[in-house]
């Protein structure tokens, strides 16, 4: 029998991207993310679909609704993604849509979008077994991470201008500090103690991008960096780093 060839090009693989918004957002706040990401995945050879969500409403929706739910699903984190009502909403989403065998599935999602975006991730996984969906967390609020989607999440936070990129900074995005990844540790024959990181992400990145929570897409002056690269720009250029080692 004769052995497969090798230098054959390998299968094309599909993507199915969702870039997930967070409270009361702008129809097009992430479009331009979406094309940028978009076009990084098709130049390196997968076939693509993308489209923008709104687990909580857009603009157009009362804010007090919207940050009633999120505070839900704070409170309802990575240990009861069965009970997040933004979770489901994209978890319906998905699943109507359907997806052919071999399809990857993308979640990117900014503040409450990236807990969405984790709690469908968990749920899709639980439901369909397989390989977890990747899910950047950008500017998020904390949570507990699963640990078995530790390998594939990416958590990603404002730092300041001046912060170089990666490492572990203070927060410039008061967002990214609300919630905790810590959890009680018990130790033999004392008492239990508090662990700040227990739960954190494997994968956390600092963005040394100019303003904070809502400037993480932001592609002209001022929210250009001292290298001459927008926010977008590092905001993508970090994603797609880790990306390229998941997909």
């Amino acid at each position: 029998m004769s052995k497969p060839n090798a230098s054959l090009p390998r299968p094309m693989r599909e993507v199915r991207l969702y870039l997930l918004a967070g409270l009361r957002t702008a129809p097009l706040f992430m479009e331009g993310f979406r094309v940028a990401l978009h076009g990084r995945l098709e130049a390196s050879g997968r076939s693509v679909r993308s489209r923008l969500l709104f687990p909580y409403g857009d603009w157009s929706r009362g804010v007090v609704p919207q940050l009633w739910e999120i505070r839900r699903d704070i409170g309802a984190g990575a240990r009861r993604p069965e009970r997040s009502i933004g979770g489901r909403r994209v978890l319906d989403l998905l699943l109507g849509e359907g997806r052919e065998q071999g399809t990857r599935t993308l979640l990117v999602g900014h503040s409450a979008g990236g807990l969405a975006g984790l709690q469908a991730a968990q749920r899709l996984q639980a439901l369909e077994g397989g390989e977890p969906s990747p899910v950047v967390m950008i500017g998020s609020p904390r949570c507990r991470i699963p640990e078995a989607m530790l390998p594939y999440v990416l958590y990603m936070y404002a730092a300041g201008a001046e912060a170089p990129s990666g490492g572990s900074f203070r927060p410039a995005d008061r967002v990214s500090r609300l919630g905790s990844f810590g959890g009680w540790t018990a130790r033999p024959r004392r008492l239990p103690s508090w662990t700040a990181d227990k739960f954190a992400p494997a994968h956390s990145r600092a963005l040394p991008i100019v303003g904070g929570h809502a400037d993480y897409f932001r592609e002209r002056p001022p929210f250009v960096g001292p290298s001459g690269r927008s926010n977008l720009e590092l905001t993508l250029e970090t994603a797609w780093s880790w990306l390229e080692t998941v997909l």
